[in-house]
């Protein structure tokens, strides 16, 4: 009949627990150190994101004021052509403006904070934190788009420039459908910093002219900001071109 062994270690049990004590220490000691080590480069990972995409999100807000700063002009050019579309479709003739222009278009760059969730970086802030940034991102997109459209239905209105000889009665109606895009996308694109601006305010972010300062003297004489749609419509384009060279990019 087989007898069964009994395994009794050569220092018995009472070693065994403890070097597996040791051992399991050891672990959990490296395990805990590991997740400290990640825990502060997350925090300083965060960090570093937070004030990137706040930065750029400021920068993003003076455009916001730099379009409500050029509304009354927008409006008053809308206001003019309309009474001159008025008055072609009711004696037939208008006096041929030199000076159509357009609205303002500024460059909204949202990278870093695009980058910033590719790289999965805005999942390390705070789900509030990450919804306020998303909030005022989502408005300067949508700001974006309208102001993008709008280039559309300016560059119909700037047939005007032709004179009305040069204009037929199908263009007369093309001209008038512009205005009215036109007029709709400037409501639109006006009304999103009276809404974007407050909610900014009240998340902690708010306009950054930094920026705008910088780029400025680069693009209006002066640094003073004089958008090409403030020169009176019998400027000459060649002067009125002077007043703005590219997008502003803040």
């Amino acid at each position: 009949m087989f007898r069964l062994l009994k395994f009794k270690p050569p220092h018995g049990w009472n070693a065994v627990t403890w070097e597996l004590a040791i051992v399991t220490l050891g672990v959990v000691i490296a395990l805990g150190a590991q997740q400290i080590v990640e825990a502060m480069r997350d925090r300083r990972t965060a960090s570093e994101t937070r004030a990137e995409v706040t930065d750029e999100l400021n920068s993003n807000l003076m455009i916001l004021r730099l379009r409500q700063a050029a509304e009354p002009c927008i409006k008053g050019r809308l206001n003019e052509l309309r009474a001159m579309v008025t008055q072609w479709e009711t004696t037939g003739s208008f006096v041929t403006p030199k000076w159509v222009s357009q609205a303002p278009m500024f460059l909204v760059d949202l990278s870093r904070y695009d980058a910033a969730q590719s790289a999965g970086r805005l999942a390390l802030l705070s789900s509030d934190e990450q919804y306020r940034m998303g909030a005022i991102v989502a408005r300067l997109r949508k700001f974006d788009s309208w102001q993008t459209a709008e280039r559309v239905p300016w560059g119909r209105l700037r047939a005007l420039q032709f004179g009305a000889a040069a204009l037929s009665k199908n263009d007369q109606s093309d001209i008038r459908s512009a205005l009215q895009d036109a007029s709709t996308l400037d409501y639109m694109a006006n009304a999103n910093p009276a809404e974007a601006l407050p909610m900014a305010r009240k998340f902690g972010f708010r306009p950054d002219a930094s920026g705008f300062r910088e780029t400025a003297p680069q693009v209006w004489p002066g640094g003073k900001f004089t958008p090409s749609i403030c020169a009176s419509i019998d400027t000459p384009p060649e002067e009125a071109n002077k007043r703005v060279v590219v997008p502003l990019a803040l």
